[in-house]
């Protein structure tokens, strides 16, 4: 069953309801009343003629009698003829009303059939029967002379006496019964009044009291509704939000907080277009997406849950103008929340909030926290390497950041540094980077390689200035802070220890090879590289201990073999599912082995099981760098193309990433070990192996660059 919560307006309801009940009362009883007083008006019209009708009945018939005294009458009667129809007709009407009273006929001038008073009065009703009573005998005497004979002169003498004794007594009645029913038509007048004024007295006081309860209601209505626009204006005025309502059409709500503009640091008035508010604030792509998310949010039977994680404005960056005419970036967070209406979405609560200093906060936390991670993951990498290649490492830094600030500082103003000088630059850091990477610096790593990009894009300039080598001298300062941390850590880390060693204890059940400190980090730099690359490797080694070879000879053999890992692990070695499909083991298998020969140097070998040297792929690769002409490279053999492996530049990757792509690793080596005035080998067999021959004196004596033409197969 449907039930109306009429709430406050219950009282109106039941007025107005009783108001209705009494109108259609005084309408109903007026309408009967006056049916009635229409019908006492045809009784007493009716009982008037009554009255006409005997003095004309009795003076028709002395008529009548008068012109058969004088005789008047001819032979055949009929010069009476008129006055006796006359009779006759008025005798018939007579008849007639007194049948209506009875409510056996209906006369032909009624409009319709009437309940006449007589009826409804005991007295009128016995003045009526008086009535009836003295007109039969006269209706006889009259009804008689209806068929007159010819020839024979009518004969009024029986009803004049009969009508002459009852004529007066006739007439009264009449009169009595006229005035009885003049009577009842003004009491029942009366009444109708009485009735009328009873209920234009109950409407008036009923319409009084819904006037005082709808005003009573309005009034109370109207301090809500004024009791609510103030707290929605102190709210409004006092929330540190930006708060408004967005109707379908993109228009901003007439109420918006007095916080808005200052949060959007633009002038927002209601009734306003928010799309071209927003448009100058962010990207053109930024505004198209966010129109699509808002029509989106105005869809009924689109999820606002499903939508709410794709909002474009969950926190937009924006450049504001101070007072002051300084600009300032800040961070806004705009909201949007369906406002439902059924099931129909009329509006969305928009809420904006300034979150600039939540962002830069977390930015900071993000900050330092990346600061305490790198510090406490360079002071567990340097805990777990070993000591002395750290300081050769840092020994070979400090070298090689010395030598690029030395070229740095001698170069020229107007022309810079040379190509060849950015390349040793290049080497240089190349080489360092891989070393910071095996011994997992991983900060420093990063460093180095951002320095390679900034001496990639001096590299390609044609002319040089000196300004031009102001990001070089930025990025070596920051490498000379980065590796002064380290000695600083270090340092500290030796004085909680009281020793200067922070060489951690080698297992003792461990072989002794793969126990030695350069082997470990060989291991884990590979297994490294694999990981990144989605691959898998394994490491063996044998000969030498490397920690028993000075320390220059020593550097040169671990940063050597540093650049073979990365080269083999990122060039050579398949992934596990090419291995599997050429037959070979899923993981690639490096063997680095360094002998004494026994006349004065040592021969360092690294092999790997991976895909080979492929010839076209540097044929391909020294065309598209521009570096010789195609049809000059198709001349070349095999063995001319694998000696441009230590090309600067060259490589046959075509995207550059950290660990390969620039054609800086090979050209390191070569330049190192010819400036220790060793030899290099290559033996390859595509898609089998690779294989990288050095020698080195022990004694270093540096000697010009000389490299071996490559060999097919190694024995």
């Amino acid at each position: 069953m449907l039930k109306l919560g009429l709430g406050k307006y219950r009282s109106i309801v039941v007025l107005i309801t009783l108001f209705l009940v009494f109108d259609v009362g005084v309408l109903g009883m007026t309408f009967v009343i006056s049916r009635q007083l229409t019908a006492d008006a045809i009784s007493i019209n009716l009982a008037g003629q009554h009255r006409y009708l005997v003095q004309k009945l009795a003076k028709t018939a002395l008529l009548i009698d008068q012109d058969a005294t004088q005789g008047t009458f001819d032979s055949s009667g009929r010069s009476s003829l008129n006055e006796v129809k006359d009779l006759i007709a008025t005798a018939d009407r007579f008849n007639a009303i007194i049948n209506t009273f009875d409510g056996g006929a209906k006369l032909p001038d009624m409009a319709e059939e009437l309940a006449l008073t007589p009826s409804q009065d005991e007295q009128a009703a016995a003045m009526f029967a008086l009535v009836k009573e003295l007109w039969a005998p006269i209706n006889s005497e009259v009804q008689s002379l209806n068929q007159p004979k010819d020839g024979h002169r009518p004969d009024v003498g029986p009803l004049l006496q009969v009508l002459i004794p009852n004529n007066l007594n006739l007439l009264a009645s009449s009169h009595l019964l006229t005035s009885r029913l003049e009577a009842l038509s003004a009491a029942k007048a009366a009444r109708l009044r009485a009735v009328q004024m009873a209920g234009m007295a109950a409407a008036l006081i009923n319409f009084a009291f819904i006037l005082y309860s709808f005003l009573g209601q309005l009034r109370k209505s109207d301090q809500a509704v004024e009791r609510a626009q103030r707290e929605t204006e102190d709210i409004l005025r006092t929330t540190q939000e930006g708060l408004f309502l967005l109707d379908p059409d993109f228009r901003m709500g007439s109420q918006t907080s007095h916080a808005l503009s200052r949060i959007i640091g633009v002038e927002a008035k209601g009734g306003e277009n928010f799309l071209d508010l927003l448009k100058p604030l962010v990207t053109p792509k930024t505004y198209d997406t966010t129109k699509e998310y808002i029509e989106l949010l105005l869809r009924h039977d689109v999820k606002e849950k499903l939508v709410a994680s794709l909002n474009p404005l969950d926190c937009i960056e924006i450049s504001a103008v101070k007072p002051s005419g300084a600009v300032e970036s800040r961070f806004l967070q705009i909201r949007f929340n369906r406002v439902l209406q059924g099931n129909k979405v009329t509006h969305l609560l928009v809420t904006v909030n300034d979150i600039t200093r939540r962002v830069k906060l977390e930015r900071e936390l993000k900050d330092s926290e990346r600061r305490v991670q790198d510090q406490m993951g360079m002071m567990v990498n340097i805990l777990q390497a070993d000591p002395r290649q750290l300081q050769d490492f840092l020994r070979a830094a400090s070298d090689g950041l010395n030598q690029i600030n030395e070229d740095l500082r001698t170069a020229s103003p107007t022309t810079g540094v040379s190509t060849p000088r950015v390349d040793a630059m290049m080497r240089i850091a190349h080489r360092l980077k891989g070393d910071a990477a095996a011994l997992q610096l991983e900060a420093v790593s990063q460093s180095l390689h951002a320095f390679e990009n900034v001496l990639q894009e001096l590299r390609v300039l044609t002319r040089r200035s000196s300004e031009d080598l102001l990001p070089v001298a930025v990025r070596v300062k920051g490498l000379y802070a980065e590796i002064a941390a380290i000695q600083d850590v270090i340092a500290r880390i030796g004085q909680v220890r009281g020793v200067v060693s922070v060489e951690p204890p080698k297992p003792a059940h461990d072989p002794e090879l793969a126990a030695q400190a350069f082997v470990r980090q060989w291991r884990g730099f590979a297994q490294q590289l694999a990981q990144r690359h989605e691959k898998q490797v394994e490491l063996s080694y044998q000969g030498l201990d490397i920690e028993l070879l000075n320390p220059q000879l020593r550097d040169a053999v671990n940063t050597t073999v540093n650049q073979f890992i990365r080269n083999a692990v990122v060039h050579g070695v398949e992934k596990p599912a090419d291995r599997k499909m050429r037959g070979k083991s899923e993981a690639g298998r490096l063997s680095v082995y360094v002998s004494d020969q026994g006349d004065g140097t040592i021969e360092l070998s690294f092999r790997d099981d991976g895909r080979g040297i492929n010839p076209e792929k540097i044929r391909a690769a020294a065309i598209r760098s521009g570096r010789i002409a195609a049809d000059a490279a198709k001349a070349l053999d095999a063995r001319q193309l694998t000696l441009m492996i230590f090309e600067p530049g060259l490589s046959t990757r075509d995207q550059v990433d950290e660990d390969a792509g620039r054609g800086v690793g090979l050209d390191a080596v070569k330049d190192l070990i010819t400036r220790l005035g060793g030899r290099i080998r290559i033996g390859t067999t595509s898609g089998e192996y690779c294989h990288f021959r050095v020698q080195l004196p022990i004694k270093v004596e540096p000697r010009d660059d000389h490299i071996d033409a490559p060999i097919k197969e190694v024995a």
